[in-house]
């Protein structure tokens, strides 16, 4: 239950921040770190006591998300929002190694799911008010 309480929390803290920061950098620039940010998390667990394999899959399903964050930039925000949301999936995917085996803190997948849901959804709908916008 804590890291569900503190998922909800560093979500609205990453939203909050995202709003302050928006005289300085774009949401989109803003939203895109975080995903390139996130999408390297599981690399950093999979170094620690993992075989190859397991830091194989971890790179290249953070290249996947960084290839999105970059395109998404570039090209379509709402891309950057969907990445944050796979990532989301991708934490299931850790929940007690139920289909990936990564040796990872015990209350990460639920906090980081958390995170990543609230504001992925949160960027998904800043991202389609901004294009109606234009």
């Amino acid at each position: 239950m804590a890291e569900i309480i503190s998922g909800i929390v560093t979500a609205i803290a990453i939203i909050i921040l995202s709003r302050l920061l928006t005289r300085y950098i774009t949401t989109r620039l803003f939203a895109a770190t975080i995903l390139v940010a996130i999408a390297f998390i599981y690399v950093g667990f999979s170094l620690k006591d993992n075989p190859v394999n397991l830091l194989v899959i971890e790179i290249t399903f953070a290249l996947a998300l960084y290839f999105m964050a970059t395109v998404g930039y570039t090209r379509n925000s709402r891309l950057i929002a969907y990445g944050i949301i796979l990532h989301g999936i991708w934490d299931i995917f850790h929940h007690n190694k139920f289909a990936i085996k990564t040796d990872i803190p015990v209350y990460w997948p639920t906090y980081c799911f958390i995170i990543d849901i609230i504001d992925g959804l949160y960027f998904l709908l800043v991202f389609k008010r901004d294009k109606k916008v234009s």
